[in-house]
This record gives C-alpha cells, sequence and structure tokens, in this order.
C-alpha cells in the first residue's frame, strides 16, 4: 500500500512529477555538492539532541521504530526519531517532547538562515497533522537550526550553536493538509507519469532535483535565459516560450533586448566604449586572483562559524604590460585549518601595486573580509588588497558582452568558451562544486588525497586565473587597444 510521508508531502507541494518520481525511487542522483548538503544535517542534529535526555529510536526498522514509540509515549519519555502512523500516512520526528498534557514537536534542521524558516512550516505541519490523527496533542512546534553567530572557541558548545525557534503560530496557520494528502496519494498509485509542468516551483524552495530533465525540453534560446524573472514567467505563462517568438512591441529590460538581439540576429553584441572604459580602470600589473573554498554546518577551525566560507586553495597569475605571466598557487595540506598558511604565503605574493582581478568578487571579498576578522594581524594588507579588487565580470553582467550560447548567464564557465573557445571540458575537475567537496572528502574526512587528485585540484584552479588572463586578452583585442 503505498505510503505518503513528510519528505513525499514536501516534494508534492513543490510539483507532483517531483513527487511521483520520488516515490518511484526514480530521481537522478545527487551531486557531489548535493550530497554533502545531506551529509551535515545529521552532524548538526547529533548536537541538537545533546540539549535533551531522550531515547534514540532511528536505528530502528519501520515496525519495530512504530512499536517502541507507542511504548515510550505511554512512559511519557521524550523520544528521538519518533514513529507515528494512520492510515496511509507516515511520519518521524526528529524530537518528541513531552509538555503536559501534551507535546512538544521539533525540527532539526542545518540551517544557519533565519530567512529559511518559513520553508520548514509545512514540514511541521504535516507532521502535528498525522501525529493528531493518532489522538495525540500537540501543543508547541519548535524549529531547531544553526546560530550563524557562533564562533568555535575550543570544544563545540551545543547550547551557544543551536538556535531554537517557537513557529507553533506560524504552523497553526497552515491548512489544507487533508486535501494535499488525498491528492499526493492518487499521484503516488497513478500509473502514468504526471505531465511536466515549469514553473516558478521549480526553483522553490529548492532547486528540484528535476529541473534539468524537465527543462531540457524547452526551445534552445527560451524565455526563461532572461534576467527579468518576473517578466520571462508572464511571457511563458502566457505561451511565449521562444525568444524569437516575443512579440517585437513587448518592451523589454535593457540587459533583456541585447539577449534578444543576439538571438535574433544569431550574432555577439559588443559595447566597445564600454568595455574600454571599463579596461581603462585595470593597473598593470594585473593579479589575476581566484580562491576555492569548502564550509560545513558545524565548524571544523577555531575562529570559524557555520558554513563560513574556509579557503584551502588559490591560483595567481600575475600578468604585466607585456603580457609577460608569473604563475603561483597554493594547497593546503589538510592537517591543519588552512587559513593561516594561505595567508602567509599569499601576503608574499601579492605586493606593490596594480590590480587584483577577480572574476564576481563577491565571493572573493567576503572571504578576504572574513579572514581579516578571524586573523587581525593580517588586516591592514587584505584591506589594501581589498581596495584593489577589480571585479572581471562587470562587463558581462551589464552585458557589453553578449554571445548566445551563454544562455543568459555571466558566469565564468560561460563566458570563457564564448569570448575564447576554450573550456574546461577536458579537466578531471570542471567545476568549483566538485573541487570544493573533493578537497573536503579527500583531503579533511577520509585522508586520502592522493597526488594525482592533487594535480587536478591545481589544474582547476590554475584554469580559473589563467582564463581571465584570456578574458583580458580578448577584450583588448575587441577594442583593438593592443
Amino acid at each position: 500500500m503505498p505510503i505518503l510521508t513528510k519528505s513525499k508531502y514536501i516534494k508534492g507541494l513543490q510539483c507532483q512529477r517531483l513527487l511521483w518520481f520520488a516515490d518511484r525511487k526514480r530521481l537522478p542522483e545527487p551531486d557531489l555538492m548535493q550530497q554533502h548538503r545531506f551529509s551535515q544535517g545529521p552532524i548538526f542534529e547529533k548536537y541538537a539532541k545533546q540539549l535533551f535526555t531522550g531515547i534514540e529510536l532511528g536505528d530502528l526498522d519501520f515496525n519495530q521504530n512504530i512499536e517502541k514509540t507507542k511504548e515510550l509515549i505511554n512512559e511519557n519519555k521524550t523520544i528521538f526519531e519518533a514513529g507515528f502512523k494512520i492510515e496511509d500516512l507516515f511520519v518521524r520526528s526528529d524530537i518528541f517532547e513531552p509538555n503536559g498534557d501534551g507535546w512538544n514537536l521539533y525540527e532539526i534542521k542545518a540551517s544557519s538562515d533565519e530567512k529559511k524558516l518559513p520553508i520548514y512550516y509545512d514540514d511541521l505541519a504535516f507532521q502535528k497533522y498525522v501525529i493528531e490523527k493518532c489522538g495525540l496533542k500537540v501543543k508547541k512546534c519548535f524549529v531547531l537550526k544553526l546560530n550563524k553567530e557562533y564562533v568555535k572557541n575550543g570544544e563545540i558548545e551545543p547550547e551557544k550553536l543551536v538556535e531554537k525557534h517557537d513557529v507553533t503560530e506560524n504552523v497553526e496557520l497552515i491548512e489544507g493538509i487533508d486535501e494535499n494528502a488525498e491528492k499526493y496519494l492518487e499521484t503516488i498509485k497513478s500509473e502514468d507519469e504526471p505531465p511536466i509542468t515549469i514553473s516558478v516551483n521549480c526553483n522553490k524552495p529548492y532547486e528540484c532535483a528535476l529541473k534539468q530533465h524537465c527543462w531540457g525540453t524547452l526551445p534552445e534560446n527560451n524565455v526563461l535565459h532572461l534576467t527579468n524573472w518576473r517578466q520571462y514567467w508572464k511571457l511563458f505563462n502566457e505561451g511565449i516560450v521562444d525568444i524569437k517568438d516575443i512579440p517585437k512591441d513587448v518592451e523589454l529590460k535593457p540587459k533583456d533586448e541585447v539577449i534578444r538581439k543576439a538571438v535574433a540576429g544569431c550574432q555577439v553584441v559588443v559595447a566597445k566604449e564600454e568595455i574600454k572604459h571599463f579596461l581603462k580602470t585595470l593597473k598593470y600589473p594585473l593579479y589575476h586572483f581566484d580562491f576555492e573554498t569548502f564550509d560545513t554546518a558545524v565548524p571544523l577551525y577555531d575562529n570559524s562559524r557555520p558554513y563560513q566560507k574556509i579557503p584551502f586553495q588559490y591560483s595567481l597569475h600575475i600578468q604585466q604590460k607585456d603580457s609577460s605571466l608569473e604563475h603561483f598557487e597554493y594547497l593546503a595540506s589538510g592537517d591543519e585549518d588552512p587559513r593561516i598558511k594561505l595567508l602567509e604565503q599569499l601576503k608574499d605574493e601579492i605586493k606593490g601595486k596594480g590590480s587584483v582581478v577577480v572574476f564576481n568578487k563577491s565571493f572573493e571579498k567576503s572571504v578576504l573580509t572574513k579572514l581579516a576578522e578571524d586573523f587581525p594581524e593580517h588586516k591592514d594588507w587584505i584591506e589594501v588588497v581589498l581596495s584593489r579588487l577589480v571585479d572581471l565580470a562587470v562587463p558581462f553582467q551589464a552585458f557589453h558582452y553578449y554571445c548566445p550560447t551563454q544562455k543568459g548567464s555571466y558566469s565564468i564557465k560561460k563566458v570563457l568558451p564564448a569570448i575564447t573557445g576554450k573550456d574546461y571540458s577536458n579537466l578531471e575537475i570542471n567545476n568549483g562544486g566538485d573541487a570544493s567537496i573533493g578537497y573536503f572528502n579527500n583531503f579533511i574526512k577520509e585522508k586520502t588525497g592522493d597526488n594525482k587528485f592533487r594535480q587536478d585540484l591545481l589544474n582547476y584552479c590554475g584554469l580559473d586565473t589563467e582564463a581571465m588572463v584570456w578574458i583580458v586578452d580578448e577584450l583588448n583585442k575587441l577594442i583593438n587597444l593592443n
């Protein structure tokens, strides 16, 4: 008999096609980054549960879990992973705590973002609904999340790491659970795959696991590549899917007009004067710079916070006015906090004057700013570097250069092939997520990092900064400055 669990219920709220595929275990395998995110939950959960005195039932099988839950409820005990089943509904609750003539319900989430709290109301509401159908009274609902201000100093302190939010009133406002549960059970039972329904829900509250598959049915140059999301969903919902089908009298934002022009003419659109102005802001020598980082829910090192980006690697290409290059790089061993040695080496290499060129500077800026906070002895030098940062993404973010192959994106992975014809496809590691999680898994978690994997990491990060050299060269050619 089909069973609707809380995870399936939440998937149904996002998309019934997602629910149908999930029930049949036909979702794509999560990538390394997703696997890492999933792995952080149990680690945080361990510390959250230390704030309670409870009995763990998470290791029991389905039937044993339900029976043991009933037994412990009769004994008025706090339960970890309490199981409740009634008819074709089933939930497991992270923490179920007695409270007078009723119970408190806790959901543990390895998130440090308070803005995400509303995402969890439906989860708790479904749990409360099932539990109360079982004849119990849920008096209070809570979310236990990470305290983003927590700074590790020695052993982890659960009472400081964990933040408790009473969301009872929010949960009680949730309606329509009866109707949803009935609808989702019908979806699960159906032999027919639900139709593809592309909507804003493909990215809300999380990117859907089926998005790549469903969106793969769209035209090559579709309106979802536009930058104004309100307008592109309006067009999409009106049945205008291909950019070339947008009526000429529909006024678009300036960036989207660039996209429409590029697609219509199958051409690269270049604003030479704007690019010329940008290039004149570059001061030689250029220090093309890129960090690789990892993060964890529970901080590993002193003077670090939940999900703080910890730099473990960098690449630096120093480009002189005559185009001569020097390359420097750093990759931590994984045996200790990588930030200290990384800073000491970098300080010897970024000297003098000249622009420190990065791509999407908000990332490097945030990492450097945190390093200045955590290691104040380097603060003065870091502030000088911050003052020299120049963002190479600016002309692409402003759509002063745009090629249809970019598909509305200005990421370096799209810009590099568009402007140079080169890409990352020949590398063993070809994206930041795989680099980050690969390093964490191999060098910190498992301690199995070998020379080949180390070289693969160096090759990837090295290409990030060499790519910036190539992009600057191509921009110079475009405006005939050379």
